[in-house]
């Protein structure tokens, strides 16, 4: 599937460990797949929490006791501060995440996060297809570019 929103997950089906702010999303939608973003589904994030773990060598070190993460955009992951809810993620700098020492904060919440950068006007910042994904097109039809 290219692009996909599916149904929210019920609550007792979403682990308690997660930000809230990301919770909440998995009720409305569980998880995403939206041109070069994927949002892990409640199903699937459990397992993906390996990203946070500190990697010898890695200009920025991190952790699952500080960061969970939610997603990857296009196979590089971007994470939640579990004590702030906000979002950050490695900007494409040519190097391999790991190896970036870019990390930067995104936006202070789940929902802001998804609705400027995922379903809005950062899109084409994040997206390694640039303006001319499928995505992308649906977001100018809507409006949202």
């Amino acid at each position: 599937m290219l692009n996909a929103l599916p149904a929210g997950a019920q609550a007792a089906a979403i682990g308690d460990g997660l930000p809230r702010s990301f919770r909440e999303f998995l009720m409305v939608a569980d998880g995403a797949t939206c041109g070069d973003v994927t949002v892990f589904d409640g199903a699937t994030v459990d397992q993906m929490q390996f990203y946070a773990d500190p990697v010898a060598g890695a200009a920025i070190t991190l952790g699952r006791g500080e960061w969970c993460c939610v997603g990857v955009i296009s196979d590089e992951p971007f994470f939640v501060n579990r004590s702030t809810g906000a979002v950050w993620y490695f900007p494409d700098t040519g190097v391999d995440w790991w190896m970036s020492s870019a990390f930067e904060k995104a936006a202070d919440d789940f929902t802001t996060f998804f609705l400027q950068w995922v379903a809005g006007p950062e899109y084409v910042r994040l997206s390694a297809t640039g303006p001319e994904d499928q995505w992308a097109e649906l977001l100018r039809h809507a409006g949202r570019l």
